[in-house]
């Protein structure tokens, strides 16, 4: 690993690195809060503007389609035109849209508002993401990738909490309004660690070599359209079932979108998604289990949140505070334990991180209306945490440190793809057993668990079969060096 890769930043590990990955993953905290962070808002938006719930559950999906259908554009535009420069390009975009949702008088501008959001978060998420391999000496590259995933599972839940604290001092558009000095913080410590534009030998940078890399628009709005139409699909499953008109027409659409994106890359000189990304095998089990242990991290907020709120009889306020030990416990594993561990191999650590995650998804299979908090949820809550801290640092490194340097914007942005659609998934599946039987929370939630369990048991089967099966060891990656 280089440890001069951006402009000299790394080259100076001390306080030009830790402003650099402060601007980083403060971004990222930023961009997570705003995926929850209007959910406990909405009864007062739908009062404030007048709304039915069907239109205001556009305010968060709104987002999500944004931000899930742009992300490989977004990475590929960070590889062509410069990890840096379309970062900061990513949160100036957040910050003038937090600016028109958190003003509009009207559904139209606010979700124009949340759409811009979305794209703005999807240029700063996969770029700041291929920014952090590229700054961090090797030495700290694993602490990077530890605060980067505890502000990642932190903001979830932090949303939650922060959103009702602002709707309980102010009113919804705080929740929105927020984002204008935090973005501009953020913009300001990121041009003084970053500077504005990347060094002409910088991986993703503009200079000889990188400008004459094409963009690739035809497979750019290909996988775009087809993405938006999975997440869409995938939204309307979770609102009005697998049986909608509508949710099959989006996902027969993605299909053939995918059809059409392998058709026209095959053919492209520098194809959108090279073969190289998905063919090496860690890679491509890493990416598998992200997708599956975010379908069921996400599942898991959303619908234990439902089950806080129906049976324990918690307000918004206090389910988010009520989550909030996974997130303690979280920042504990990656922070502390991770160091104890730091000479285990990653795909060992993986493996074992999402041991304790299926004893506590287990664990919450016995909820029913009887269940308390501290008996029923609180131990599963941490078990969790930590092992979600243990196994996905190792996740992001298996797939991010071993793709050459030329491809680290897509490559983070398919590791968020598969975050964002596995999220999505989640959702969609878990719903059949949510609402099955009378759809009580008190008799289905731990039904919810259940496939959940099974879940997490195939996703530890496919890290075993793809990193320790036969035939893994000659399929051994190798840590690409980092282009100076």
């Amino acid at each position: 690993m280089s440890t001069q890769a951006v402009s000299g930043v790394a080259a100076t590990p001390g306080r030009g690195w830790a402003l650099a990955l402060t601007a980083i993953v403060g971004a990222e905290f930023m961009l997570q809060l705003d995926g929850t962070i209007v959910n406990v808002a909405l009864p007062s938006l739908q009062s404030d503007l007048g709304l039915p719930v069907t239109a205001a559950s556009w305010v968060p999906n709104g987002f999500l389609l944004a931000f899930g259908g742009l992300l490989l554009l977004a990475g590929r535009l960070g590889d062509v035109l410069g990890h840096r420069r379309v970062f900061l390009g990513g949160i100036a975009l957040v910050v003038v849209a937090s600016l028109i949702a958190g003003l509009a008088p009207n559904l139209e501008l606010l979700l124009l508002g949340r759409v811009l959001q979305g794209a703005g978060a999807a240029l700063a998420g996969p770029t700041g993401l291929a920014l952090i391999p590229l700054i961090s000496p090797s030495d700290r590259l694993q602490r990077s990738f530890g605060l980067y995933s505890t502000v990642t599972g932190l903001g979830a839940s932090a949303g939650m909490v922060l959103g009702g604290v602002l709707t309980w001092a102010g009113d919804w558009r705080w929740s929105l309004l927020v984002n204008v000095p935090v973005g501009l913080l953020i913009i300001a410590v990121a041009v003084r660690a970053l500077g504005l534009t990347d060094a002409p030998d910088a991986p993703g940078a503009t200079g000889a070599t990188a400008g004459r890399r094409p963009l690739g628009l035809a497979s750019s709005l290909l996988v775009s359209a087809a993405i938006l139409a999975a997440v869409y699909g995938l939204v309307n499953a979770a609102e009005d079932g697998w049986g909608d008109p509508v949710t099959l027409i989006a996902l027969a659409a993605a299909v053939v979108l995918a059809a059409a994106l392998a058709v026209v890359d095959g053919r492209a000189a520098d194809p959108l998604l090279p073969g190289e990304i998905f063919a090496e095998r860690s890679r491509a089990g890493a990416a598998l289990n992200l997708l599956l242990l975010a379908s069921v991290l996400t599942g898991f907020l959303i619908y234990l949140v439902q089950y806080l709120q129906a049976v324990l009889d918690l307000d918004a306020l206090g389910s988010g505070l009520a989550i909030l030990p996974f997130g303690l416990a979280l920042l504990v594993s990656t922070q502390l334990l991770t160091r104890f561990v730091s000479g285990v191999d990653l795909k060992v650590r993986a493996v074992a991180g999402l041991v304790p995650v299926l004893a506590g998804v287990l664990w919450l299979t016995r909820l029913d209306g009887g269940s308390g908090y501290a008996s029923g949820v609180l131990g599963p809550l941490v078990l969790m945490g930590l092992g979600v801290g243990i196994a996905i640092i190792p996740l992001n490194m298996i797939i991010l440190t071993t793709v050459p340097a030329r491809y680290a914007g897509v490559t983070a942005g398919v590791l968020q793809t598969a975050l964002t659609i596995g999220g999505s998934l989640g959702l969609a599946v878990l719903l059949l057993p949510f609402t099955s039987g009378t759809g009580d929370p008190a008799e289905t939630t731990s039904a919810v668990f259940t496939w959940s369990s099974g879940i997490i048991a195939a996703t530890i089967v496919i890290g075993l079969l793809f990193w320790f099966g036969p035939g893994a060891r000659r399929a051994e990656p190798r840590p690409e060096p980092q282009e100076q």
